[in-house]
């Protein structure tokens, strides 16, 4: 094997583990507001309208910080980023899903993964040209 080929093989893990770390970070992180989030619906007493922009919210700060977790390097923002809310996304439906013992995806959801792909392709953007 080349070194060529085998700094591409690491640098391939690399992203493969910085992905992992990024997810894992964002879904503890939105695990850990969302418990935070329902003990304070116990003692506030919040509108009802209020509940999905909070959760909302709450998924932002998750794909921002688990996206400059995950996105390294000079390159490839946009996608990496892209990438990272899609699979954030998918991740935190399919745990809160599991968790909630329902699959709905309705439009909520619909708006929860694009909107989660296009912030993390802009935070995506952003880091690699701070990078730079």
């Amino acid at each position: 094997m080349s070194t060529s080929s085998k700094t591409k093989n690491l640098s391939n893990e690399n992203v493969i583990f910085d992905f992992l770390k990024g997810i894992i970070i964002s879904i503890i992180i939105s695990l850990g507001l969302i418990v935070l989030f329902a003990l304070s619906l116990k003692w506030l007493d919040l509108a009802e309208k209020l509940i999905v922009p909070i959760t909302f919210a709450i998924k932002y700060i998750s794909v921002i910080v688990g996206s400059l977790f995950a996105v390294k390097g000079e390159s490839k923002g946009l996608l990496k980023g892209a990438l990272f809310g899609l699979i954030y996304s998918l991740s935190s439906f399919l745990i809160f899903s599991i968790l909630a013992k329902t699959f709905i995806f309705d439009l909520t959801s619909l708006l929860d993964l694009v909107s989660s792909i296009l912030l993390g392709a802009l935070i995506g953007i952003i880091k690699v040209n701070r990078t730079n």
